[in-house]
């Protein structure tokens, strides 16, 4: 009812907006598990945050057709991880998207991942997140892990292949078994999210 009463309005609800900072606040699940509550996007030791030990943000816009074609990979990362502690968030990053624009987005691609829309960038800003798509991993303890490109499928603008690596499923094998990812940082080819202008 939430959910359907924020679309109309065309919305971003984020109850944490205007909450201390270094805080994420919440967000209103979109789409996919948990739609129309709010989540915490950070794994928490007390109740509120994500029922998971790692979470996972990737960051979506929907006119980007880079992520665009990874939506299919991002749900298969969603269904493979659930069951063992990971949480996998789709985070909208257009200001101008509606909570019902990225519903519609995640039923075009079969997305049941929790979707959410960082309208102020909130996410964005507190990974240090440039394109879309891109990925952040955090751990329990909320530190981030991991930063950059799903796998290696775009090397570069206008090219694609068949992916060589898995940058963002090796981050998580190695977060959940409490190792260092090999790889920290992958640079990610995609679409530049827009600073948000003041």
């Amino acid at each position: 009812m939430l959910a359907g009463a924020l679309a109309f309005l065309g919305l971003c609800w984020a109850p944490g907006c205007g909450a201390e900072h270094g805080t994420l606040g919440t967000l209103l699940v979109v789409a996919g598990d948990g739609v129309g509550g709010a989540v915490s996007p950070l794994p928490r030791p007390v109740a509120g945050g994500l029922d998971a030990s790692v979470a996972a943000w990737v960051f979506v816009s929907e006119d980007c057709p880079i992520a665009r074609a990874y939506m299919p990979e991002i749900e298969s990362i969603a269904q493979d991880f659930r069951g063992r502690g990971v949480c996998v968030l789709v985070v909208h990053v257009d200001p101008q998207i509606t909570p019902a624009r990225a519903s519609a987005h995640a039923r075009q691609y079969g997305v049941s991942a929790p979707v959410v829309v960082d309208c102020d960038h909130r996410l964005v800003r507190h990974c240090g997140a440039t394109v879309t798509p891109e990925a952040a991993v955090f751990d329990s303890s909320g530190s981030l892990r991991y930063l950059g490109r799903i796998d290696d499928r775009f090397p570069a603008l206008g090219s694609r292949r068949a992916p060589t690596t898995s940058e963002l499923r090796d981050a998580l094998e190695a977060v959940l078994s409490e190792e260092d990812p090999d790889v920290a940082r992958a640079p990610s080819v995609g679409c530049l999210i827009e600073e948000l202008r003041q």
